[in-house]
């Protein structure tokens, strides 16, 4: 079982260095957006998009859920496009491994296992420009890298920074989960406290405030398959063809504040009435 997980670790290694190679070797047309850090640096868009394929490491300090990324659009041949799909599928392979091993092992043996992997290839881990790489990053081993079935004549990117995911809770399953993390706690008797004096049947909403993200809006030819296609973006789109589609310039980073007005019929308040399990009170 670990004999097989390492195996299909080091085969996805070698199918992202293989689309690495062939991909600086081609050099082919391209669009990423860099920051002034990175332009400062000297960084070139395609060194980036190299790195960026074959990155599979945390870096130190970097938050669990949080994964590098970059939009942006790169053309690809035949010979890269099938090296693209090869590695989509050792992705996968590895993803199923790792499934596995996590059913037979327990927390602490599994989290071993991933450090090991995290130590294999050093000599790649440490040539890329991101600073600090560490322990495996299961996500970023698992995203796929994003390869178009045909070439769109538009591409149009935006931002969609402030999004939140909201779940409606009862007052029962709010109250489930407070106890869930303690009740002896101080801070979870205050919130249980108010939970207390709110109607059986008010509804609560449970607010995820979501990552940044980049939406490409995909415009393809009237005798396409289809005309149109949205899809989020985490590394630049892989796109067939001799020709790069139009495309719109947005920046390499979200904005800091808030492009778009909010709904004027949002109901959910902004401050979190039990801060702790993040659960709002629905305006009336």
């Amino acid at each position: 079982m670990i004999t097989e997980l390492t195996d299909r670790f080091d085969a996805l290694m070698a199918s992202l260095q293989d689309v690495r190679h062939l991909i600086l070797q081609a050099q082919p047309p391209h669009w990423l957006p860099l920051t002034q850090s990175e332009q400062h640096s000297g960084l070139r868009p395609l060194t980036l998009l190299a790195d960026l394929i074959t990155d599979v490491w945390y870096r130190d300090g970097q938050d669990g859920r949080e994964t590098r990324s970059r939009h942006g659009l790169v053309l690809v041949d035949d010979t890269i496009a099938a090296a693209v799909q090869q590695a989509n599928s050792h992705k996968d392979q590895f993803r199923a491994a790792v499934q596995q091993v996590q059913k037979e092992l327990d927390k602490t043996a599994f989290s071993e296992q991933l450090g090991g992997l995290g130590l294999r290839h050093a000599a790649l881990r440490e040539s890329l420009h991101f600073s600090g790489l560490s322990r495996l990053h299961l996500k970023q081993s698992y995203r796929h890298l994003p390869l178009l079935d045909h070439a769109p004549l538009k591409a149009g990117f935006s931002w969609y920074a402030h999004g939140r995911s909201i779940r409606r809770l009862s007052v029962a399953e709010a109250q489930e989960k407070l106890l869930a993390l303690g009740e002896d706690k101080t801070h979870i008797q205050v919130q249980l406290a108010k939970l207390n004096h709110l109607p059986a049947g008010q509804k609560l909403a449970q607010v995820q405030t979501l990552a940044p993200v980049v939406r490409a809006n995909l415009v393809y030819a009237d005798d396409a398959p289809r005309q149109r296609q949205a899809m989020n973006v985490a590394l630049p789109l892989m796109i067939p063809g001799e020709v790069l589609p139009a495309f719109n310039e947005i920046p390499p980073e979200p904005p800091a504040e808030r492009t778009r007005q909010r709904r004027g019929d949002q109901k959910v308040s902004d401050e979190p009435y039990l801060p702790s399990i993040r659960v709002h009170l629905y305006h009336d």
